[in-house]
């Protein structure tokens, strides 16, 4: 939907809370199955772990958004998940409620590169990080980094995304072709690489990364886990090698998303909360909206690490 006012406007996505196919963007998931979906929308994108809205520079004013969705969606339950604390504080500063959805990881990039961020963690994550590097090596694993483009090997690159799919969901039968349509889709994007985990010459796992501004993002991930040598490059292919990579663009940080937070804490990475504003009219659609919200946030798919103080508020 189009959001106007003056020469100043915004295009945001919106969907029927019925339509939310990918669990994480569900009413049911986002309010822990306090409000009927039927009555909610979702505002932002139905894939992917991370929403922006557009505050500042030409984009209307935080007021004027408000207005425009609920004149999208009069009556309904409007659901901005995945936001920043930034910009949920936008919306909480106007009496909107929040509940905590997730924690996004980065990995900063210091200017000394890998031995430098190898120096400055602590003995025992130091320690663990050596670890991940020893199997590495023992098993004969080599990595490279290519961009994606027509000499990239996508198909078997498309062959390990499948694998992964089907690691965590049995069902998962589309053609590993869909996915070379979408990475030659990606092949004209700029900053588009592949890093690429070898053994014996051929690729057993894979990474695609997009370099955009000032960070990394990490995309897609696949390693054939049939061989027990590639078991141990699962660290190096989503931690260590695209900080590599991002140190030798420039890039300041590496986003390396959500889910296993103890695990990316551990290996020094940083975390941000994720957050869910709800915009409902009428104190009983607010209030159970708010008690949802709450609920999420007190039972989240990945647990919280112990060293981290859960925030109530953005």
């Amino acid at each position: 939907m189009l959001i106007r006012r003056g020469r100043d406007g915004a295009l945001l996505p919106l969907t029927e809370g019925v339509a939310a196919h990918v669990r994480r963007y569900h009413p049911d998931f986002l309010l822990a199955d306090h409000v009927p979906p039927e009555t909610c929308v979702v505002v932002g994108p139905r894939t992917g772990y991370r929403n922006e809205l557009p505050f500042g520079g030409r984009a209307p004013s935080t007021g004027t958004l408000i207005e425009g969705l609920r004149d999208a969606a009069p009556g309904r339950v409007i659901l901005l998940p995945y936001l920043s604390g930034a910009d949920a504080q936008q919306l909480t500063a106007l009496g909107h409620p929040a509940g905590l959805v997730a924690w996004e990881a980065w990995l900063d990039v210091p200017d000394g590169g890998f031995d430098e961020y190898l120096g400055l963690l602590s003995h025992s994550r130091r320690r663990q990080v050596r670890a991940d590097l020893r199997n590495v090596a023992q098993h004969g694993l080599t990595f490279r980094v290519m961009a994606l483009d027509e000499n990239a090997p996508l198909q078997d690159i498309a062959r390990l995304l499948v694998l992964h799919e089907k690691k965590y969901d049995l069902a998962y039968e589309r053609p590993s072709s869909e996915f070379v349509t979408y990475l030659t889709r990606c092949a004209d994007v700029p900053g588009a690489y592949v890093i690429l985990s070898c053994l014996d010459g051929h690729a057993v796992g894979c990474h695609v990364v997009f370099h955009y501004r000032d960070v990394l993002w990490v995309r897609l991930f696949g390693v054939d886990e049939s061989l027990k040598e590639t078991r141990s490059s699962y660290f190096s292919l989503m931690f260590y090698e695209p900080l590599k990579l991002a140190h030798s663009l420039g890039a300041s940080a590496v986003h390396i998303g959500i889910a296993a937070s103890e695990t990316k804490l551990r290996r020094g990475a940083r975390l941000e909360p994720l957050w869910t504003v709800a915009l409902a009219e009428g104190d009983d659609a607010r209030d159970r909206a708010r008690q949802g919200l709450r609920s999420r946030a007190r039972d989240l798919p990945d647990p919280l690490p112990a060293s981290i103080v859960r925030p109530d508020v953005p």
